[in-house]
């Protein structure tokens, strides 16, 4: 079985907090704590909270949704297959 919330962590780093450069004012921005922009821009966590993928989502103007299909796009394992 494969592990997809890893593939959810790499797909917030890859769209959005790699490129940060101050992650205190990321967090702020997004409403979220600096230790999660740490951990995720960094890969050492697992896993992502869905409070914290609505809160980054919400203040970047992108629908959950949207996210999900660019995650897709850039890690096919995330997609379930039926």
């Amino acid at each position: 079985m494969v592990d997809r919330n890893i593939y959810i962590v790499k797909a917030l780093n890859e769209v959005w907090i790699k490129q940060v450069r101050n992650n205190t004012e990321f967090a702020h921005k997004n409403n979220i704590d600096e230790k999660t922009v740490r951990n995720i821009k960094g890969l050492k966590t697992e896993s992502a909270s869905l409070q914290t993928i609505i809160n980054i989502c919400e203040t970047q103007g992108v629908n959950l949704s949207e996210f999900f299909l660019e995650a897709e796009k850039l890690f096919p394992d995330l997609k379930i297959v039926k």
